[in-house]
Parts: C-alpha cells; sequence; structure tokens
C-alpha cells in the first residue's frame, strides 16, 4: 500500500489572515500611463512590492485624474486544472468626463501602444498593472448620452493577462524613478 505524505506538496502554504478592520473604500482617483518600452525595470523588495522603477523619467509619466466613483481595478485568477495553468487577467476601467478633439487624439495613441497602468486606490495604494506584457486600451467608448444628466465622455478599459499578480507600489511612480 502506498502512503502519501502531504505536506511534501510542491507549493506549500504559509500563512493564514486574521479579519481586518472595516476600514476600506471602493474606487480609484487616478491612474497614471507610461509606455511599457521605456520602463527598462522595477525593483522589489522581499515582498515583491515595487521599491524603484527604472528607465522612466518624470516627463514619460502622464496622469488621468479622475471623477469620483468613476473607476475601477479588478483582478481575476483564471484556472484551468486539466493543462495545470494559473494566470491573472488585471482590468482597470475609468470614465472621463467631456468629449474633446484632444482626449480623442491621444486616446488614438494610447490604443496603439503597451503601457503601464499605474493605479492610485481611493485606500492610497498604487498598484502597476501590464509590468510584464503591457496593457492594452482594450475598449474605449465615446459617448454624448441622452438626457441631461447622462455622462458625455469616455469609458476606457485596459486589459493585461499575467503570470503574476498586479504589483503593488512602495509609493507615488513619480517618487520611484530611479
Amino acid at each position: 500500500m502506498l502512503i502519501k505524505n502531504i505536506n511534501n506538496m510542491a507549493c506549500e502554504l504559509s500563512t493564514g489572515f486574521t479579519l481586518d478592520c472595516k476600514d476600506g473604500i471602493g474606487g480609484i482617483k487616478q491612474i497614471v500611463l507610461v509606455d511599457k518600452a521605456i520602463v527598462t525595470g522595477f525593483t522589489f523588495d522581499a515582498s515583491e512590492v515595487v521599491t524603484a522603477i527604472a528607465g522612466a523619467t518624470s516627463g514619460d509619466l502622464f496622469t488621468y485624474e479622475l471623477p469620483t466613483q468613476t473607476g475601477s481595478f479588478e483582478e481575476t485568477i483564471n484556472f484551468n486544472r486539466d493543462n495545470g495553468t494559473v494566470f491573472y487577467t488585471q482590468t482597470v476601467n475609468v470614465m472621463m468626463h467631456k468629449l474633446s478633439a484632444a482626449k480623442r487624439l491621444e486616446l488614438q495613441t494610447v490604443a496603439t501602444a503597451r503601457v503601464i497602468v499605474f493605479v492610485l486606490d481611493t485606500n492610497g495604494n498604487w498598484w502597476a498593472v501590464g509590468y510584464e506584457n503591457g496593457a492594452d486600451l482594450s475598449t474605449s467608448t465615446a459617448g454624448t448620452g441622452t438626457a441631461l444628466g447622462d455622462m458625455n465622455g469616455f469609458t476606457l478599459a485596459f486589459t493585461h493577462e499575467a503570470a503574476k499578480r498586479a504589483y503593488l507600489l512602495d509609493d507615488a511612480p513619480s517618487e520611484l524613478l530611479a
């Protein structure tokens, strides 16, 4: 009779989690875009928190400020038991008020680039989406709305698929430029 020792698993659990305080809130405040081709690397601490960004300068970072409650960041784990694969899909959804020619032209350029999207959530955390493969502007909708109270502007979705989760930054991206 063969007895399998489950303690010799290749992927062992390492910690548990206690119940957190009820002080987290949803939403994002802003995103900062940088062309992935410009960034030459991230420096990580032992917990894989980003402590430095190499290659980019402050002039390479483009900030998109968002109205309250108009943006979200989501990360979905994708698992295939038959193939033994796990990967993550990261999605950043934002709304930008008011249609304009300048925004239209800039979003055309963003659509052709592979970018890293730095996301500032409403809890003050910065996240990096697109480090491995570059995030894509996967959908962009421009609309005038119908009723006077409808949104007039752009709705954008950036997506990135990678083997790892989005990275937490130690500080704002502009403060981590090496």
